[in-house]
Parts: structure tokens; sequence; C-alpha cells
């Protein structure tokens, strides 16, 4: 992996901490049920992606910290989800356009996929 890829993965790393953390913060201020399982859904597919990338990056371990903040409005968050999936979408197609390894390419890539079905759930809910 290039220094330029490596350095993709690792902001990548970070964009999936820092998701993970928000909408676990999320799922648990939230009062509405569906917004509790909603977002306890998307902390977990986040920290599947932290995972990935930590395996490509070869680590031990990934610090799930600082806490990330929410609010217990419903619709606040679901703005809050927006915003950072569509962050994640843009990033991920810069990465995988700019992208050497084609391990890393075809990750990238798939990764948008997930996101803007992410993006989609919170499209639905903001209707």
């Amino acid at each position: 992996m290039n220094e330029t890829d490596k350095a993709n993965v690792e902001k990548a790393l970070g964009v999936e901490i820092s998701n993970t953390l928000f909408y676990k913060c999320a799922s648990k201020k939230v009062k509405e049920i569906d917004g509790q399982k909603l977002f306890k859904i998307l902390s977990k597919v986040e920290n599947e992606h932290a995972s990935v990338w930590k395996k490509i990056l070869k680590l031990d371990k990934i610090k799930m910290e600082p806490p990330e903040s929410c609010v217990e409005d419903y619709t606040a968050d679901l703005n809050d989800s927006h915003a950072r999936e569509e962050r994640a979408i843009k990033f991920y197609g810069e990465a995988a356009a700019a992208a050497q390894n084609p391990r890393v390419k075809e990750i990238f890539q798939a990764f948008i996929e997930v996101e803007t079905d992410h993006l989609k759930l919170s499209e639905e809910r903001l209707k």
C-alpha cells in the first residue's frame, strides 16, 4: 500500500470510529424506539467497517474514543447522520479514485454503496 492509500485508510478508520461513537450515543439518547434501533444497527455496521480498516492497517486494537456528542432530538440526530454519511460517501469516492491498491479501491467502492444505503435510511425518516 502506498502512502496515499495508507493515509486514506487511516482517515477512513477515523471516520468509521467517529460514526460508530455518534450512533452509539444517539441510540442511547433518543426517546423514539425506531431511532434507538436504527442508531444501534448503524453503530454496529460502522464498527464493522472500522474493523475492516483495522485489519488493512494491521492494527491490534483501535481506540473507540473520544466519545462523540449527540442530542436527544431524533430529527437533529438524523440530520447529523445524513451529513456524516454524505461526507463519508464523498471522501470514499475520492479515496477510491486515488487508490493504487486494488483491494483498498474495492473496499472504498463497496463502502460507498453501504454508506449510500445509510443515507437513504436517514432521508426516509426525515420526510
